[in-house]
């Protein structure tokens, strides 16, 4: 059994009220028998959900989040005039 901590930072908006938000976590990434592994998310060191399948908006509770990381967000730009 092998284990790895890795830490991602994510980008977060709501669909419903338009609230955006970031969080960084650190990542417990385990190999069990048979190769499978488990990641165990951690923010502000309490475990957490995983943000990826369990996210709700801190202002109007929604579920309906679209998440990135924030590798993308911050490669991303607008296109100049």
């Amino acid at each position: 059994m092998g284990i790895e901590m890795v830490h991602r930072a994510y980008s977060f908006v709501c669909l419903s009220c338009g609230h955006t938000w970031e969080a960084e976590y650190d990542i417990r990434l385990t190999t069990e028998d048979h190769d499978h592994l488990r990641a165990e998310y951690f923010l502000d060191g309490r475990r957490v959900h995983s943000p990826l399948n369990e996210s709700r908006c801190p202002n109007c509770e929604h579920t309906h989040i679209r998440i990135l990381s924030t590798e993308h967000v911050n490669s991303a730009h607008l296109p100049t005039d």
